[in-house]
């Protein structure tokens, strides 16, 4: 029996979620998983996900942002009623990884640095493993799975992270004097 070939998860990029509706006119509201929002602008199809719903794709008839609010309305052919939008609430927007928006020199893909071993800069002694990045406002906080299995942070500021190297997946550090005593 044979399977036709499906792309897999990991070859989509979340960027966006749909996490409310507003008003009774089937708009929706967008809360943007991207350092670039602004990429919604252009957009005139979107590939929504959902679990256990197969891929969807829709045809974008309005987005724009809400003001003062971190999230952004959308409007989609076909959809004109609060029922009809409710049952997209918890969709997940996604692109492929060549629909990423370009990243600077120093700029990384999450997905691309989690699993990257993490070594220490002068000795280069295997601190750990890379498990999670979390997202403080002002920098990123990388999370390392020590061999001993603790969770140890680093901050991703040019002091403590001196280089990346995806393709060979190691990243060298310096962690800060104090941080992991």
């Amino acid at each position: 029996m044979s399977k036709k070939s499906e792309a897999r998860p990991e070859e989509r990029v979340a960027i966006g979620k749909i996490v409310g509706v507003h008003g009774v006119g089937g708009t929706m509201l967008i809360l943007p998983l991207t350092d670039h929002p602004e990429r919604f602008f252009k957009m005139k199809k979107l590939t929504l996900e959902k679990p256990s719903v197969p891929n969807r794709t829709v045809s974008v008839k309005k987005i724009v942002p809400y003001e003062g609010k971190d999230t952004l309305f959308l409007q989609i052919s076909d959809v004109t009623d609060r029922t009809a939008a409710e049952a997209f609430k918890g969709s997940v927007i996604t692109v492929s990884k060549d629909e990423r928006t370009e990243l600077s020199e120093d700029e990384y893909w999450i997905d691309d640095i989690i699993g990257i071993r993490v070594l220490d800069t002068a000795s280069e002694k295997e601190l750990g493993i890379l498990e999670e990045v979390i997202r403080t406002g002002s920098n990123d906080v990388y999370l390392v799975r020590t061999a001993e299995g603790q969770l140890k942070p680093i901050p991703a500021l040019a002091e403590a992270i001196r280089s990346v190297d995806t393709e060979a997946g190691i990243m060298l550090v310096t962690v800060p004097e104090g941080l992991w005593d």
